[in-house]
């Protein structure tokens, strides 16, 4: 019985790898309702590809862009001049 002494280290370790795990189904789910959306609503491999590519994009809120510390981020890194 004594080596089943779980550490510290040992179960923030397993905390991450739980917390991971449930990440990656999350975003399994995301892109695999995007995927069926996609499906019926594009016409091109292209257009489906970018629909499932953005699945777990947000859109810019108003609070976020009125939020002190993103104010002045630029958004849209390739419309630098």
């Amino acid at each position: 019985m004594d080596n089943w002494k779980i550490t510290a280290e040992e179960l923030v370790r397993l905390r991450e790898t739980c917390l991971q795990c449930i990440r990656d189904g999350e975003l399994y789910e995301l892109r695999n309702d995007a995927k069926l959306r996609a499906v019926y609503n594009t016409h091109s491999y292209d257009e489906f590809k970018n629909i499932v590519d953005a699945a777990h994009l947000r859109p810019v809120t108003k609070s976020d862009k009125a939020n002190f510390q993103t104010k002045n981020r630029l958004w849209n890194s390739a419309a630098r001049d």
